[in-house]
């Protein structure tokens, strides 16, 4: 009986173990995808995203024509999702370099013929034919997302940056939720 005992807890010791490897193995292929310029995947509040939605809701529905919205480091798609439901007659892209959010918001824009998601690092996708750009970044990213976007956006185009602003440009719009982890800027036109 007490041999039973035994083998039965050094089996139940030797699955826990294997889990574990197991687990980790995961957090590193995670990781390791997201190669040497990442920033972690930020987790948005309810309230912050309703508000953003809302935000690009409006703009297009202002819009006098089909409009191209790119999201640059769009993560799992938790913007663009509900978004290319609800306007079908604009097209939506996601940019996003890190591997499972890319795989994850191709799946679940499967059946949305105007979403598509890109695995590239954002900063050599070309903006020059976008009229929509939304960001959730970083603050050390916005020095260059800025230059980028001087450079390659239209005259026209609109920018919501959320959490941090574009660098050196005052925002036609900024709109403070709560903290300041809830506020994001909107620019019209940066030129």
């Amino acid at each position: 009986m007490e041999f039973l005992w035994l083998v039965f807890n050094i089996s139940i010791l030797l699955i826990m173990l294997m889990v574990f490897a197991v687990s980790l193995m995961g957090v590193y292929l995670f990781c390791s995808s997201l190669g040497e310029r990442w920033a972690p995947p930020v987790r948005v509040s309810g309230k912050l995203k309703a508000a953003v939605l809302s935000e690009i809701s409006t703009e297009l529905e202002n819009a006098n024509m089909p409009q191209k919205v790119v999201d640059l480091g769009s993560g799992w798609g938790t913007l663009l999702l509900p978004l290319a439901k609800k306007f079908p007659n604009h097209h939506f892209v996601g940019i996003e370099r890190a591997l499972t959010p890319f795989y994850v918001s191709q799946f679940r824009a499967r059946k949305l013929s105007n979403l598509e998601f890109v695995r590239q690092d954002f900063f050599t996708y070309d903006l020059s034919d976008t009229n929509f750009v939304m960001m959730f970044l970083i603050g050390f990213m916005m020095p260059k997302v800025t230059e980028k976007c001087l450079k390659e956006l239209p005259k026209n185009a609109t920018v919501l940056a959320v959490r941090f602003p574009l660098t050196g440009i005052e925002a036609d719009a900024v709109v403070k939720l709560g903290t300041s982890l809830e506020t994001y800027y909107l620019y019209k036109g940066l030129v």
